[in-house]
């Protein structure tokens, strides 16, 4: 009997044992459910989404390529100072969809340039300075090397949803007193408003410039006649259209006390010095239009105008005069054998906008000059004119033969005047310059040229009257020549 109710009890619990493991298992088996059934969302999910794009072999989203194609379209440089597209290298970034163009593009390049100068006459400097030749120094000659042309380029292009953004950096080493220092060429950005128009702000080429104009010289200050202060702050407006291009701008003025064209006379014997009472209240005002004509043709004008202006509250008397300078000029190809360039400019008051309307002081420093304070507080302008005319002749794609001739007149009474109370220092009346070279270039990586410069300088000379009382100033009429030759090697990076 004892055993019979051992068992039953037994029985008993094993089925309630067996009851809740049952139960205990089918909670288990719906918390698994409900977690395969959140995984199998989580999947439809990601499965919905666009899948990205595999980059295809040997891609990236940045490269490096050798040449700067990229940025070849846009003309930053003078005739004969451009780098060869193929030098130099390019940073691409590309989007992250589909690979198409890059929206960012920067762009190296540069070369190293020596010279080494051999002066027949008297030292003129790293490059041929017309304003230094006179006939009052010993004459001796004169060897120099330098490499202070070598230069050093970024540019930028970038694509964006207002339109393309350019950016340019360019610096060579003629900065500092002597030179030797790196000095900023260009700073310049540019921004295409619509593909027509492009809008532009930092210091870059005059706008009055022709930058079509010239021969390729191994002289880095080429011949007269042509743009002196050939860069400039401002803001320009571009408007462009097939082959023609037509711009507007507001520049830095140059009748400052510091670096401008504005001077004054002495009221006594002195000599001429940059106004003090100089104030730049307005800017200048620069327009060109240029169009290239089918066959290789091409056609500049261009004019300027700027104001000259004294401030009574520094000094003398108030006053303002208008200086102005217009420009046409033209490239002719010649059957593809030979290209004919040539340019006439002429304005009053127009300063150094022409190379070689210049005052040279005791100290044999030169500076452009356009205007001076007479003895009464009076502003005169003076005129002056530049002619220019030069041929390339393409003997092989490597070789080239350069022939330049470049001519600046001044008025003769405006320099007459200016220099009637002066005692010392000199101002250019004429100058003419021939330059003649051969360049060669055998690989893309190397250019060789070989030139010859011959120049000379009238101009009016300042002297101190010590037989007179009180003393008095009084100029002579000089004529000088010079004679340089010069070897430079470029090497493009």
């Amino acid at each position: 009997m004892r055993e019979t109710r051992w068992l039953r009890r037994a029985l008993l619990a094993g089925a309630a044992i067996i009851t809740t493991t049952g139960a205990a298992g089918a909670d288990e088996l719906a918390a698994l459910k409900a977690q395969l059934e959140a995984l199998q969302a989580r999947v439809n999910q990601i499965e919905a989404q666009p899948a990205v794009p595999a980059m295809p072999e040997g891609a990236s989203w940045v490269t490096f390529t050798r040449g700067t194609e990229a940025t070849a379209g846009w003309n930053t440089s003078r005739v004969g100072d451009a780098i060869p597209t193929d030098r130099g290298f390019t940073i691409a970034i590309t989007p992250t969809a589909d690979l198409p163009a890059p929206v960012h593009e920067v762009t190296v390049s540069g070369y190293v340039k020596g010279d080494v100068i051999y002066d027949f006459d008297q030292d003129l400097g790293n490059a041929f300075s017309y304003s230094i030749i006179d006939d009052t120094n010993q004459r001796q000659d004169h060897i120099r090397l330098h490499a202070q042309q070598s230069r050093f380029r970024i540019k930028s292009r970038s694509d964006t949803s207002i339109g393309q953004i350019r950016t340019l950096i360019e610096g060579d080493f003629f900065g500092g007193e002597n030179g030797g220092n790196f000095r900023v060429r260009h700073a310049w950005g540019e921004w295409d408003i619509t593909p027509n128009l492009t809008f532009g702000v930092g210091q870059y080429w005059r706008n009055f410039m022709s930058l079509i104009t010239g021969i390729p010289t191994v002289d880095f200050n080429g011949p007269v006649g042509l743009i002196a202060t050939s860069r400039n702050a401002q803001v320009r407006l571009t408007y462009h259209s097939g082959p023609m291009e037509v711009a507007v701008s507001i520049e830095d003025p140059t009748g400052d006390g510091d670096s401008g064209d504005l001077y004054e006379q002495p009221t006594v014997t002195g000599t001429l010095s940059h106004a003090p009472n100089a104030s730049d209240n307005l800017p200048d005002l620069n327009a060109r239009i240029q169009y290239d004509l089918p066959g290789g043709h091409q056609i500049l004008a261009s004019g300027m105008l700027r104001n000259f202006h004294t401030d009574g509250d520094l000094g003398g008397d108030n006053d303002s005069a208008l200086g102005w300078a217009v420009q046409g000029a033209a490239n002719i190809n010649l059957g593809d054998i030979a290209v004919l360039s040539t340019s006439v400019m002429y304005g009053d008051g127009i300063g150094n906008y022409l190379f070689g309307a210049a005052y040279t002081n005791s100290s044999g420093k030169a500076n452009g000059i356009g205007a001076y304070v007479d003895p009464t507080g009076h502003i005169a302008t003076i005129a002056g004119l530049g002619v220019f005319a030069g041929l390339t002749f393409n003997v092989t794609e490597a070789t080239s033969l350069n022939v330049g001739w470049g001519w600046t007149k001044m008025d003769k009474g405006d320099v007459s005047d200016a220099m009637s109370n002066v005692t010392s220092g000199s101002m250019n009346s004429e100058i003419m310059s021939v330059h003649g070279n051969v360049m060669w270039q055998p690989v893309r990586e190397m250019r060789l040229g070989w030139e010859v410069i011959w120049a000379q300088r009238k101009y009016l000379q300042g002297h101190l009257d010590t037989t007179t009382n009180p003393f008095s100033a009084y100029h002579t009429k000089e004529t000088a020549d010079a004679v340089r030759a010069q070897f430079g090697a470029w090497f493009f990076f």
